[in-house]
């Protein structure tokens, strides 16, 4: 069985009908505009889903509830891990120094977020849409 080297984890919190989204400080320090999804690098030897829930509490201050897997996408060559999450916290202390920007979105504006390029690494629509799918499929 052949395992995966993901090199970033990353979150879908959902909470009623909106996604958290998130502008990540870059080696500029300045806010691009260009959205992505929570989340960060995995350590050496961490698995992807205590990343997810570390770089969570790092970045926003918070826990969540189950993960679900929503699948592994391709970014400038590397495998990402994606999971997604029914939120019912709160966001606490913002890490302003890994963001700059955290707003909620509808589906309908994840999907202008896209059409107009300013979504990161290109497969947060499309996990946001596999992760609404699973849900739609849950119940």
């Amino acid at each position: 069985m052949k395992t995966h080297k993901y090199r970033t984890s990353r979150c879908i919190l959902k909470t009623n009908d909106e996604f958290l989204m998130v502008v990540h400080n870059n080696v500029r320090g300045e806010n691009t505009g260009i959205w992505g999804l929570p989340g960060g690098r995995i350590d050496r030897g961490e698995k992807p889903l205590k990343a997810a829930r570390r770089e969570i509490h790092e970045e926003l201050d918070t826990a969540m509830g189950e993960l679900v897997d929503v699948g592994s996408y391709s970014y400038k060559g590397y495998q990402h891990k994606v999971y997604g999450t029914l939120f019912e916290g709160e966001i606490g202390r913002i890490d302003h120094s890994e963001l700059l920007e955290v707003d909620w979105f509808t589906l309908g504006e994840v999907r202008e977020l896209a059409r107009r390029k300013k979504l990161h690494a290109g497969f947060e629509l499309e996990s946001i849409e596999m992760f609404t799918s699973i849900l739609d499929c849950s119940g």
